[in-house]
């Protein structure tokens, strides 16, 4: 019996709080406000509205950007969000034509609904505008003379705008256009 009493603690002496603590083991999703930052707020007002398109692609976009920030390139900014999101969207027409071809209606319409919000947040970013983009490609073009190719000429331009998004078909589009001028 005597046991047992040992085996208790008494009440005030050794009873302490208990601490809750958390670490975290991967760098923060957001360092910035951003249409990132939105993504979680929007899954939980999809999940309360029962909206399953919304709902279904903030859960694979929220996996997906949890997935990069284990690797060594996070998605942290609006320009990688922006190639995530590109990337996203031509998986999904693909699948629609796919669909399509496979005579699946039911699944075309779904794919097409996801599709349409995709495109919805591929919109908000603010992009690089085409008479930018024309303005840098012609200033890199100049700049390598009259026999420049449209690899390096696209290359120069892509690293002339760092970390902002632009549509790299826009800028493959002007740089073409640009080169065959100089020429």
């Amino acid at each position: 019996m005597s046991f047992l009493c040992l085996a208790r603690p008494t009440q005030g002496l050794l009873r302490q709080p208990l601490l809750h603590r958390t670490f975290l083991t991967t760098r923060p999703l957001f360092n910035q406000a951003s249409i990132l930052s939105t993504l979680k707020p929007e899954l939980m007002t999809a999940m309360r509205s029962k909206d399953k398109p919304r709902l279904t692609v903030l859960r694979a976009l929220l996996a997906e950007i949890t997935n990069a920030s284990k690797t060594s390139k996070p998605i942290s900014s609006d320009a990688t969000l922006f190639s995530l999101l590109s990337k996203q969207i031509k998986a999904s027409q693909a699948a629609v034509d796919e669909f399509a071809n496979a005579k699946r209606e039911d699944l075309v319409e779904k794919e097409r609904e996801q599709l349409l919000v995709l495109e919805g947040y591929l919109n908000q970013i603010e992009v690089v505008g085409e008479d930018e983009v024309r303005n840098v490609a012609e200033e890199v073009a100049g700049g390598l003379g009259a026999g420049a190719k449209v690899g390096p000429v696209m290359g120069k331009v892509m690293g002339k705008f760092g970390g902002r998004p632009v549509d790299s078909d826009l800028v493959k589009r002007v740089v073409e256009e640009v080169v065959v001028q100089k020429l």
